[in-house]
């Protein structure tokens, strides 16, 4: 069985949404973003995205996910107000889709509004997506309290994005994984999620694990934050040494895919990490674990 426990839907919708609401808080920042080959809002992708329905959506997805033998994807939203069109697509194959709510403002009585709400609606929905960086509010923040306290009642964790970024309005002050250790050890029955292995605050990542148990780790992406470390280490040895810290029972396989017009899912990267822990020498029991097991644990999936 394989899980992707990160994968991102866009739709036409999503995308114009998204590009507006910074166009009106930072102008032109996508503008400078795309002229640097760093925008993920393209006008070819936008243009590729206009005539797609969330029902052919959906289908490109099955095909993709078919062709590279992925069971269940778990799938993130790119911006927070999108959750209409996502509980849409997730009622579409509920037994091959769950999905995260994305919380812009996750420090407000709104949000924790929205996530009862949404929870209740559709159980796909499995947790929360924070990104402390386009936020502006570090994870210590105690305004976020009542929604970590909800998402352990709800059992529901919450995916963290810290590290670098494309996005172009980052604040980097609230990128560093290591805020995550007094809300780790204030709400126990919470759990957190850290993508990207740190995104490029691995040393920190590994800090953090020392002390919280509740934390886990995602593998999505490609992962080049290794490119801009003092010294570029194999991916292999980031699989082995995140074994050593926190558990093979703590890593959660991801792609960090969205489909585009020129590439679908993104099947090197399972090529590569596949590769990766084979080279990390892990066991056939930490393999499953972390490509499988632990993500329909965690979300609660059928048969998990």
């Amino acid at each position: 069985m394989l899980i992707d426990t990160h994968v991102h839907l866009v739709t036409h919708r999503m995308a114009a949404k998204t590009a507006d609401a910074f166009a009106r808080r930072y102008p032109s920042a996508f503008e400078r973003a795309f002229h640097k080959g760093r925008s993920p809002l393209s006008p070819a992708l936008m243009a590729w995205l206009k005539p797609l329905s969330v029902e052919r959506l959906a289908a490109l997805w099955i095909e993709e996910m078919d062709r590279h033998g992925v069971d269940h994807a778990c799938f993130l939203p790119i911006f927070g107000g999108s959750h209409g069109e996502l509980d849409e697509f997730l009622s579409l194959a509920p037994g091959r889709f769950s999905g995260y709510l994305f919380l812009s403002e996750p420090h407000t009585k709104k949000a924790l509004r929205e996530v009862r709400s949404w929870r209740k609606k559709n159980p796909r929905f499995v947790g929360v997506k924070l990104y402390p960086s386009l936020s502006h509010i570090s994870v210590a923040d105690d305004r976020l309290f009542p929604l970590y306290e909800t998402l352990a009642e709800l059992g529901m964790p919450a995916l963290i994005h810290f590290g670098i970024t494309t996005a172009p309005v980052a604040d980097y002050r609230y990128t560093n994984p290591l805020d995550l250790q007094l809300p780790s050890r204030l709400f126990p029955d919470t759990r957190f999620i850290v993508a990207h292995f740190g995104a490029g605050f691995f040393r920190e990542l590994l800090l953090l694990g020392y002390h919280a148990a509740n934390v886990y780790v995602d593998t999505s992406g490609t992962n080049n934050w290794r490119e801009f470390l003092p010294a570029v280490m194999p991916l292999s040895t980031i699989f082995r040494r995140t074994v050593e810290v926190y558990g093979a029972e703590r890593i959660l396989f991801g792609t960090d895919s969205m489909l585009k017009p020129d590439a679908g899912y993104r099947g090197h990267i399972l090529a590569e990490q596949r590769k990766a822990v084979g080279a990390a020498k892990l066991t056939a029991a930490q393999k499953e674990a972390i490509f499988a097991a632990n993500g329909g644990r965690l979300f609660g999936l059928p048969g998990a």
